[in-house]
């Protein structure tokens, strides 16, 4: 019986993910689901368009920022529209800073990194930094290496509409508006989500520990 959910999960998470193969090794995963070829977005929002896979419910959209559920596990992303459109560089944290895996992306033209750190026994903290996105779940073991393929099958799939942030810019700046952002390029060139880290979580978020199961409705 055992078996017959084991064999199940494999097939259906092959399926969700086109031809990304799922393993427990993390390397393997990650280099699967990086070549993959491209997939065609099927979500619009604000400055950019993504793709989400089958499988993956959109909890809340909230213009740069979305919540996802995957596998009863609350996922959040953060789009950094300003920093791709100045082609700022990305603040990197170290190996040094994940006690269980590390991998820095180069993909196309797009860099970022991945990492995990082991919070306790079976509990697993994940963001990855890719193209302009930044994205960061709890998790256990065994679900670790299918949500971060789908995962990095969203970033991956993150098309910006350039026309689009460009208005957006020239209107927050005509009418007044203070921007959350540098609208020059930062000194060092480097941006960082810190800014919508504190933007994007609301009050029902905090009441709920992050590493905790949501409940099922």
């Amino acid at each position: 019986m055992h078996k017959k959910k084991f064999l199940f999960f494999v097939i259906f998470a092959l399926l969700l993910s086109g031809c990304t193969k799922i393993t427990s090794n993390l390397d393997e995963v990650v280099m699967s689901t990086m070549t993959d070829s491209k997939l065609k977005a099927n979500t619009v929002s604000t400055g950019y368009e993504i793709y989400i896979p089958t499988g993956v419910k959109q909890v809340r959209d909230s213009e740069y920022n979305q919540k996802f559920k995957i596998r009863n596990r609350y996922v959040y992303l953060y789009v950094d529209t300003i920093s791709y459109y100045y082609k700022n560089n990305l603040n990197y944290k170290s190996e040094g800073d994940y006690s269980y895996y590390y991998k820095e992306l180069n993909l196309n033209g797009k860099t970022g990194y991945i990492g995990v750190n082991k919070i306790e026994d079976d509990l697993y903290f994940c963001e990855v930094v890719y193209n302009y996105s930044k994205m960061e779940f709890y998790t256990n073991g065994d679900d670790l290496p299918y949500i971060l393929a789908n995962v990095l099958i969203m970033q991956k799939s993150i098309k910006y509409n350039d026309n689009l942030i460009s208005m957006e810019l020239e209107s927050n700046i005509s009418d007044g508006r203070e921007l959350k952002y540098e609208l020059d390029s930062p000194k060092d060139s480097e941006s960082t989500f810190s800014d919508y880290l504190q933007e994007y979580v609301s009050p029902d978020d905090e009441e709920e520990p992050e590493t905790t199961l949501p409940d099922e409705n």
